[in-house]
Protein backbone atom coordinates (compact mmCIF):
# COMPACT_ATOMS: atom_id res chain seq x y z
CA UNK A 1 0.00 0.00 0.00
CA UNK A 2 1.44 3.35 -1.04
CA UNK A 3 0.94 6.39 1.15
CA UNK A 4 -0.03 9.59 -0.68
CA UNK A 5 1.63 12.77 0.53
CA UNK A 6 1.12 16.31 -0.72
CA UNK A 7 3.71 16.43 -3.51
CA UNK A 8 5.76 19.07 -5.29
CA UNK A 9 7.27 17.94 -8.60
CA UNK A 10 10.13 20.21 -9.70
CA UNK A 11 10.59 18.63 -13.15
CA UNK A 12 10.50 21.39 -15.75
CA UNK A 13 10.79 24.23 -13.21
CA UNK A 14 13.35 27.01 -13.57
CA UNK A 15 16.23 27.12 -11.09
CA UNK A 16 15.64 30.79 -10.30
CA UNK A 17 12.17 29.92 -8.91
CA UNK A 18 13.37 27.04 -6.73
CA UNK A 19 13.61 28.91 -3.41
CA UNK A 20 10.12 30.36 -3.78
CA UNK A 21 8.46 27.14 -5.00
CA UNK A 22 9.96 24.86 -2.37
CA UNK A 23 9.48 27.17 0.59
CA UNK A 24 5.93 28.10 -0.42
CA UNK A 25 4.98 24.45 -0.90
CA UNK A 26 6.33 23.49 2.53
CA UNK A 27 4.82 26.43 4.40
CA UNK A 28 1.45 26.08 2.63
CA UNK A 29 1.32 22.39 3.59
CA UNK A 30 3.04 22.46 6.99
CA UNK A 31 -0.05 20.99 8.69
CA UNK A 32 -0.06 18.07 6.24
CA UNK A 33 3.42 16.69 7.02
CA UNK A 34 4.95 14.48 5.77
CA UNK A 35 5.41 16.03 2.34
CA UNK A 36 7.11 14.79 -0.82
CA UNK A 37 9.39 16.86 -3.06
CA UNK A 38 10.41 15.32 -6.37
CA UNK A 39 13.71 16.91 -7.32
CA UNK A 40 14.80 14.52 -10.02
CA UNK A 41 18.54 13.97 -10.02
CA UNK A 42 19.27 17.70 -10.12
CA UNK A 43 21.92 18.43 -7.50
CA UNK A 44 20.70 22.04 -7.54
CA UNK A 45 17.12 21.11 -6.57
CA UNK A 46 18.32 18.52 -4.04
CA UNK A 47 20.60 21.07 -2.34
CA UNK A 48 17.88 23.76 -2.37
CA UNK A 49 15.36 21.36 -0.83
CA UNK A 50 17.78 20.38 1.96
CA UNK A 51 18.72 24.03 2.54
CA UNK A 52 15.10 25.17 2.90
CA UNK A 53 14.15 22.18 5.05
CA UNK A 54 17.01 23.01 7.41
CA UNK A 55 16.04 26.72 7.43
CA UNK A 56 12.50 25.74 8.50
CA UNK A 57 13.84 23.43 11.25
CA UNK A 58 12.45 20.33 9.58
CA UNK A 59 14.03 17.04 8.49
CA UNK A 60 14.17 15.24 5.13
CA UNK A 61 15.28 11.88 3.83
CA UNK A 62 15.29 10.05 0.50
CA UNK A 63 12.02 8.28 -0.19
CA UNK A 64 13.98 5.20 -1.20
CA UNK A 65 17.65 4.54 -0.60
CA UNK A 66 18.13 3.88 -4.32
CA UNK A 67 16.31 7.05 -5.46
CA UNK A 68 18.08 10.37 -4.86
CA UNK A 69 15.36 12.22 -6.78
CA UNK A 70 12.52 12.12 -4.26
CA UNK A 71 12.58 13.51 -0.70
CA UNK A 72 10.18 13.12 2.22
CA UNK A 73 9.91 16.05 4.64
CA UNK A 74 9.03 15.55 8.32
CA UNK A 75 9.05 17.54 11.55
CA UNK A 76 11.58 15.20 13.12
CA UNK A 77 13.73 12.25 12.12
CA UNK A 78 11.99 10.20 14.82
CA UNK A 79 8.47 10.15 13.34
Amino acid sequence: MRVKYPTLDLHGEEHDRADFLIEKFITDNIDELPLKVITGYSEFFIDKTKEIVKKLNLFCYKENYTNDGCWIILRSPWF
